[in-house]
């Protein structure tokens, strides 16, 4: 927590994520509450969160106290719920600013990229040409949450070389 919160100071518009598994043999309802609580107030932004399951080697295999699979779907729901509202509540400080948008691809009439801080971020198509936004940088004002993106509005003309491209 010491180390999230400084960095949160030092970079305040930094995204911290992290990786949770819920359902670890010898998980009690205690543990999972305690996780509960610290990820609903510490300042992480989003979770991965994956459901234990036993490996043909794993030395967890020998455990006597496994969770029980309705146990670990519901315990999961419940951090992947949170962990959508904690990520749109992020997206949400960023409305009505433009940030630098690194597009990666074109689809069903919009284009999808991501900013330096991983909002994911969408476009439509310009229409007034049919130039490829793949790989380049640009500038794009943020307007709504959506779910698990950002819809933005493209702030120069896509055919203007005040852009960047990435090259592969």
């Amino acid at each position: 927590l010491d180390f999230i919160e400084l960095a949160k100071e030092k970079v305040p518009d930094i995204c911290v994520g992290t990786d949770i598994i819920v359902g670890f043999p010898g998980e009690t309802d205690a543990h999972f509450e305690q996780t509960l609580a610290f990820t609903k107030a510490a300042p992480i932004d989003y979770m991965h969160v994956f459901s234990y399951s036993e490996r043909p080697l794993a030395r967890t295999r020998r455990r006597d106290d496994p969770v029980p699979s309705a146990t670990i779907k519901t315990r999961s729901e419940q951090l992947r719920n949170l962990s959508v509202r904690k990520r749109q509540v992020y997206m949400q400080a960023f409305i009505n600013q433009t940030q630098d948008v690194l597009f990666e691809q074109e689809k069903r009439g919009y284009w999808t990229g991501v900013t330096d801080t991983f909002i994911r971020v969408q476009v439509p198509v310009p229409t007034e040409s049919n130039e490829s936004l793949k790989n380049r940088i640009l500038p794009v004002r943020l307007i709504s949450v959506q779910e698990d993106r950002v819809i933005g509005e493209l702030q120069i003309s896509p055919i203007e070389p005040a852009s960047s491209t990435i090259e592969r």
